[in-house]
């Protein structure tokens, strides 16, 4: 299993760039801290065309989240706990189990 985190700041001006990383690295899941645009304005067509998705994105209410988890549709994912500044899931491939937290710790909290 392969992961591929980039805290990308500013994911608006570098999609093919992340397409090239995907491409390339071929991971089972992505993690995107601080794309600095909303999730809904990102071109979905793009992950499906890899054999991914948006998984689930953080909680900052008013604000537009800043963790994204971008999935292989063969991953068997149940998500702990999401809030503000991080997101905890449990992972399970191929009889292989893991916990994974991810963290924004330059958030206010």
């Amino acid at each position: 299993m392969k992961c591929l985190f980039w805290n990308v700041r500013g994911l608006a001006s570098s999609p093919l760039v992340l397409k090239r990383l995907i491409t390339v690295n071929k991971p089972s899941f992505v993690l995107i801290v601080e794309p600095w645009m909303h999730y809904k304005s990102f071109p979905t067509r793009l992950l499906a065309r890899l054999n991914l998705n948006l998984f689930a994105v953080n909680d900052r209410d008013s604000l537009a989240p800043n963790i994204w988890c971008i999935f292989s549709n063969n991953l068997n994912l149940t998500f702990m706990y999401i809030d503000s500044q991080q997101v905890t899931f449990f992972i399970n491939e191929n009889k292989t189990q893991s916990i994974t937290s991810i963290e924004d710790s330059f958030g206010k909290p």
